[in-house]
């Protein structure tokens, strides 16, 4: 009787780490951040969103370099300050193939905010922070 219970347990376990493993569902929060990144034909190919968050403390300014290579799909990006999402101190949609710098000034904690559909490619920052000059 003890290795039946036993073969159930280790089932729903299973089931459990399963559905943990599964990454994004249907029912994902849109404020959840959730890549799927996929190789498809050689290709990294990434869908869904992610958040990086950089802090910028008082007397600081920051420079956030931005390098993307698209090979097809879209890949947008928003930068803002965590507290107000409405106040974007970027927006790109659709972007290609670009290296551009995103300069941030006033303390406090940004958010960057990627979102990607079907974007075969790669992307990454690169965050430096220096004293103001006053």
């Amino acid at each position: 009787m003890k290795t039946g219970h036993g073969k159930f347990a280790l089932c729903i376990l299973i089931v459990v780490l399963l559905a943990i493993l599964a990454g994004c569902g249907a029912g994902q929060d849109a404020e959840q951040p959730c890549m799927n990144i996929s190789a498809e034909n050689g290709h990294t190919v990434y869908n869904g969103t992610e958040q990086r968050f950089y802090q910028l403390e008082e007397g600081q300014s920051g420079k956030l370099a931005v390098s993307i290579t698209r090979e097809s799909g879209s890949l947008s990006i928003s930068v803002f300050p965590s507290a107000s999402p409405e106040q974007r101190c970027y927006r790109g949609t659709d972007i290609p193939t670009a290296d551009f710098t995103v300069t941030l000034s006033e303390p406090g904690e940004y958010k960057v905010w990627i979102e990607a559909d079907s974007f075969a490619g790669s992307y990454g920052f690169e965050w430096t922070v220096q004293e103001s000059e006053d």
